[in-house]
């Protein structure tokens, strides 16, 4: 794909995922301000929020350079953060482009490697989150209730990202569907063991804040392995495809967690539906961020022609 193609696309793009994210917002009726029991707690959680938000943009940084590409900082906290509203695009397809095109537009790299690559990190996202979500299920006792099913999950995403037979196998299927031959960037085991550090500490920081959201919402005394059900919530939650950024899905799971806890049900839905609102605040600063980075940036390169959020 061009640059000049790829450019028109981001664009599109991001101005597609905030009418999607406004109608699946509308539509779900999140939108509702909790009681909140401990400001302190809750001030805390939010600085986790935006601190994971921002580790996700460094390990994003990190398999880009693994893989051989050569990009700025601020390109990767631009790109991540811009993108962000795009998984509530139904299909799932653009919350793996997204951050693709706006470094493939910058640095006229090609759009279907760097979306390959898109797409291992968030295999290695999902795996790291389903492994740091069974440890919390394994604290509670239980992993009796989707315990085979998140085995599968993990085995299979395993495979995908260690085994060169399944990348040699996709590399074979995309070039037959594409009619050319394709070349997918991949991993060796080293490297991605190397950058698996970077999403744990991502899925780690999500799950303090989400910890301290919890502890900000409710008088009950939780232990600290509650924190643990966002990454496996929020994993199954990219996994629905059918539900647009996990709208639902995500929400579900979480009561289903907490209930494990012994938190009352209607008070675990309640924490569920405020957790849609703690996470969209992020969602927000990341995509102010990645807005104010990518401005600086086009007034360093064209400070008197560019002045679109291109």
């Amino acid at each position: 794909m061009c640059v000049a193609k790829t450019k028109t696309l981001f664009k599109y793009l991001i101005y597609i995922s905030l009418a999607f994210l406004a109608v699946a917002l509308y539509k779900a009726d999140y939108l509702k301000v909790p009681t909140i029991v401990s400001f302190p707690a809750m001030s805390a959680s939010f600085l986790f929020l935006f601190a994971g938000f921002i580790t996700g943009a460094v390990a994003w940084k990190h398999i880009l350079k693994k893989s051989g590409y050569a990009v700025d900082w601020s390109e990767c906290l631009a790109g991540v953060g811009l993108s962000i509203f795009s998984k509530y695009i139904p299909g799932k397809v653009w919350v793996i482009v997204g951050k693709a095109a706006y470094i493939a537009k910058n640095k006229q790299y090609s759009l279907g490697n760097l979306s390959a690559i898109s797409l291992n990190s968030q295999f290695i996202t999902l795996w790291v989150g389903l492994s740091i979500g069974s440890i919390g299920l394994l604290l509670l006792d239980g992993l009796h209730l989707r315990g085979w099913f998140i085995l599968l999950i993990w085995l299979g995403l395993s495979v995908v990202i260690f085994s060169r037979v399944a990348h040699d196998i996709s590399e074979r299927l995309i070039t037959s569907v594409l009619k050319k031959n394709m070349k997918i960037p991949s991993l060796d085991i080293k490297s991605t063991l190397s950058i698996i550090p970077w999403f744990v500490l991502y899925w780690t920081l999500f799950s303090i804040g989400f910890y301290l959201l919890i502890v900000s919402l409710t008088t009950i005394d939780i232990p600290f392995s509650v924190g643990l059900g966002f990454p496996l919530s929020a994993t199954l939650g990219i996994m629905a495809i059918i539900f647009p950024g996990g709208l639902g899905a995500r929400e579900g799971a979480i009561v289903s967690y907490l209930t494990l806890t012994g938190i009352p049900i209607a008070e675990s839905a309640a924490i569920a539906v405020a957790s849609r609102l703690w996470f969209l605040v992020g969602e927000i600063f990341i995509f102010i961020v990645g807005w104010i980075v990518h401005k600086k940036s086009q007034k360093k390169l064209q400070p008197q022609t560019d002045h679109s959020p291109d």
